[in-house]
Parts: structure tokens; C-alpha cells; sequence
């Protein structure tokens, strides 16, 4: 059973990109706040999070719906998203 995904996640403000490991069985806004949480702790500690942040795909540009589960989505391993 699958529980957790590696993707690689984009931070376009920040001009990086990091493989990110993503909980299988959470939602979209959870992902979010999880990458809010990595910008903070690991690119930049003075960053204020956005309300409004969404996730994409950078492949296909869909934007996920919040409310969704991650298994729900399209999102798979080696999927490539960007977070805004």
C-alpha cells in the first residue's frame, strides 16, 4: 500500500525546485500548508504565507482543488507540480 509520494515541487518566487515527499491519504490544502511550513523552515524564515496558495501541475497546468485527497488527484510519483 502506498502512503506517501515523491514529487518534485517548484517554488517559482523563489526560483527553486526540491523533491518533496507528499502523504497519500491527505488533502491538497493539507499539502499546501506542509509546503508553506517547508518554505519556512527550510528556504526562507521571514516568508508570510499565503491564504490563496494553490497547487499545479506543471505538465498539465491543472489546478488542484483543495478539498480533494491526494489519491483522488492526479497526482503520482515523479509528478512534477509548482506551488504558488
Amino acid at each position: 500500500m502506498k502512503y506517501k509520494l515523491i514529487c518534485e515541487v517548484s517554488f517559482p518566487q523563489f526560483d527553486i525546485s526540491m523533491d518533496v515527499t507528499i502523504p497519500y491519504n491527505k488533502s491538497i490544502y493539507y499539502v499546501c500548508e506542509m509546503l508553506n511550513k517547508l518554505i519556512i523552515d527550510d528556504i526562507m524564515p521571514t516568508y508570510k504565507p499565503k491564504k490563496n496558495s494553490i497547487l499545479i501541475n506543471k505538465r498539465t497546468g491543472e489546478v488542484y482543488d483543495m478539498n480533494i485527497l491526494v489519491h483522488q488527484s492526479t497526482i503520482k510519483n515523479g509528478t512534477k507540480l509548482a506551488f504558488y
